[in-house]
């Protein structure tokens, strides 16, 4: 019988991040009780730091505290205490073809570029910016220093990515836009004139303004980015997309444009305004919300999520729930740079839920899923075949 489940990991998730509800509490207290495994799989999970040097935010966390707190809550309606110790586990095979991958996946790589080769690494920090005249500069490996834009002004480059300074004053000024280019396993960081923060994943573009101006503050993306946009009362942040607009003034959300369902969404804090470009309807995120548009149809759904899955990547680690083999195939490949072929369509469909290291060898990925499932995976150059 399979005892791990997706609902259990997160609310182990969210009594490690102490927000747990009580109701929650009493659904994860009757499962430690039922079987000696659900037990020591939770203390194990209470005592593995690697999960909080994945998640920061954790890092405070008094583990061995919060499990002598919980046995105490559970001792109290049963007595039997278990003692044999389970042994860490990678990942286990749960009902309809869902794998639990947890927190990372098998031991750290180090990453040496000087592997003979067939080793598959992750992606790094690179992108090409585009200047406003057309003249393309490689970001891959340039050294700290100032990029010479027109009109004399610059922009530096930093080891936390690109950083434009603004010499607007506040004037109306002719806008003048770059584009900033993140191939297939890139990523990269930008700050804009006005202090704007953005992380950009791999295969994205963003173009915006040198300097903004005194009337809003607009940028067009496609891709996925993490925004931590400036304050500014006076002028609004619009981030564009090809099917919705969102509006904000002072916040941080992700947008992708790249999920199957439609252009998603999350605010981690703040207010945002979501408005289709085509029907003109326009809807306001909560923190905490997922907005979800639909270009087939138009429609835009809305529901609650904990942020914290959509900005993992931020963070450095895939965060999976329930998602098909296709879909995690797709994000590993803009990540990786490889192209994905599948021998046997069907199974395109399994679903898996997990979380793993972002800067770790593909291959640690791909051991963890067949053990899970049975699925094989063979390497062939930059192809990553599929089969069962």
């Amino acid at each position: 019988m399979n005892v791990y489940n997706e609902n259990i990991v997160r609310l182990i998730r969210l009594y490690l991040a102490g927000s747990i509800s009580d109701e929650e509490k009493a659904v994860l207290e009757s499962w430690v009780e039922e079987r000696e495994e659900n037990r020591c799989f939770f203390k194990e999970m209470l005592r593995d730091n690697r999960f909080a040097s994945e998640f920061p935010e954790f890092r405070d966390i008094d583990m061995e505290k919060g499990w002598s707190c919980f046995l105490n809550r559970t001792q109290a309606r049963k007595s039997k205490l278990f003692t044999r110790v389970l042994k860490y586990v990678a990942a286990v095979v749960i009902p309809v073809a869902i794998g639990l991958v947890v927190w990372l996946v098998g031991k750290d790589v180090t990453l040496d570029p000087q592997q003979i080769g067939g080793v598959i690494y992750p992606g790094m920090n690179k992108a090409t910016l585009i200047l406003s005249d057309g003249v393309k500069v490689s970001l891959g490996k340039l050294e700290e220093g100032e990029i010479r834009l027109e009109e004399g002004r610059r922009v530096r480059r930093t080891d936390g990515g690109l950083v434009y300074e603004d010499g607007g004053n506040g004037k109306k000024i002719e806008l003048k836009y770059n584009t900033l280019q993140i191939p297939k396993g890139g990523e990269f960081h930008l700050t804009l004139s006005d202090g704007t923060r953005v992380t950009l994943n791999s295969a994205t573009d963003l173009r915006y303004p040198v300097i903004f101006d005194e009337n809003e503050r607009r940028v067009f993306l496609s891709g996925e980015a993490y925004f931590e946009v400036a304050t500014d009362s006076t002028r609004p942040f619009y981030v564009m997309t090809d099917e919705v607009q969102v509006q904000v003034y002072g916040t941080s959300f992700n947008v992708n444009t790249r999920r199957p369902e439609g252009v998603q969404t999350v605010l981690e804090s703040g207010k945002v305004g979501i408005k289709a470009i085509r029907s003109g309807n326009e809807c306001v995120l909560k923190p905490g919300e997922l907005a979800c548009f639909d270009p087939k149809d138009g429609s835009m759904a809305i529901r609650q999520v904990d942020p914290r899955q959509y900005l993992a990547w931020v963070k450095g680690v895939f965060a999976f729930e329930d998602e098909t083999l296709e879909n995690i195939m797709t994000t590993l490949s803009l990540w990786y740079d490889v192209e994905v072929f599948y021998q046997t369509e069907s199974v395109k469909q399994l679903h898996f839920s997990g979380y793993l290291g972002r800067y770790k060898e593909i291959q640690n990925i791909f051991d963890v899923i067949t053990e899970a499932t049975g699925v094989l995976f063979s390497v062939k150059g930059r192809t990553i075949v599929i089969s069962r």
